[in-house]
């Protein structure tokens, strides 16, 4: 499976055909866990590999979205189920970025602090925003979370190449509490 953008508006083809695609990449990660991490480096991480409209722009959907977002649950829990026992300390997780779907990746911390950083809301001017999301993204889209995982969302503001704010919803799943 590869990530694809996309340069034109033409109508992307095979969505049933990629979902399944997406499943048996999820489901390749069965007894897989990277040993290659070491703790300097603080993060691993493995983006969504699907093309670009499967998960954001106008020809998607929250059930294509939802989907996508279970296949990458379902991968993150074979790895967290494949741990060795003496990387208890490194966190498995998952985030899903709303709007930009497409950059969201599955996660392995090794380190707390980098964890707290990224997993921490914030904004320019924190006194304008209530960072911290109070509902569930696992129950609006039907999200079946594993044993062992829970969510945490956060708003994030950020600026695009023509220096506009805007802002983004970052979902963690996985070891997160």
């Amino acid at each position: 499976m590869a990530r694809r953008l996309c340069l034109t508006n033409k109508k992307l083809r095979g969505k049933k055909r990629r979902l399944r695609s997406l499943t048996s990449w999820s489901q390749s990660f069965k007894n897989y866990f990277p040993m290659d991490i070491s703790e300097n480096e603080r993060y691993w991480n493995i983006k969504i590999p699907v093309h670009i409209q499967l998960v954001q722009g106008k020809q998607t959907n929250k059930t294509i979205q939802a989907q996508c977002a279970q296949s990458l649950i379902d991968a993150a829990y074979q790895i967290f189920l494949a741990k060795p026992p003496h990387l208890k300390n490194y966190r498995v997780t998952y985030v899903i970025c709303l709007p930009d779907m497409f950059t969201s990746e599955i996660c392995i911390y090794t380190s707390e602090q980098y964890f707290q950083f990224h997993t921490e809301a914030w904004d320019r001017e924190p006194e304008k925003l209530d960072t911290t999301l109070n509902r569930s993204l696992a129950q609006e889209w039907g999200l079946i979370l594993p044993a062992g995982f829970s969510e945490k969302g956060v708003l994030r503001n950020d600026v695009d190449w023509e220096d506009k704010e805007y802002f983004v919803e970052r979902w963690y799943f996985g070891e997160v509490i």
